[in-house]
């Protein structure tokens, strides 16, 4: 099992939607070929066509899923954006001043000789 298949199947789902209908082109095609190469009556490719038509809308409705559950979750924290955006930013952001030194600061700490310990 992929670690990594909570972030890669979206990707996968969206790209086998777009490649899952060429990738069928291809099988009919084939099929069909043969089918009419070696025609004894039955037209036996057209079973071909109905599964890939069914894998075809199951990649779509797949694509579909994660499309929609991206759009949620975009629509969610813009709403989260516009409730606490500009104020938890400001406050972030003052957090983060407050705690990180200075420059010179940083310098004074690195070129001062280490304190000796009291024996």
């Amino acid at each position: 099992m992929n670690p990594f298949s909570f972030v890669t199947r979206p990707v996968k789902d969206v790209a086998n939607a777009v490649l899952m209908p060429l990738k069928a082109l291809f099988v009919i095609g084939l099929t069909g070929f043969i089918n009419w190469m070696t025609y004894s009556g039955h037209w036996w490719f057209k079973w071909v066509a109905f599964g890939m038509a069914i894998a075809v809308f199951v990649a779509w409705a797949r694509a579909a899923k994660t499309i929609l559950l991206l759009g949620l979750v975009a629509f969610v924290g813009w709403q989260i954006y516009k409730r606490y955006g500009a104020a938890a930013r400001q406050h972030f952001d003052d957090w983060v001043r407050s705690t990180q030194p200075k420059a010179a600061q940083v310098l004074q700490a690195l070129s001062s000789p280490p304190a000796s310990p009291a024996a």
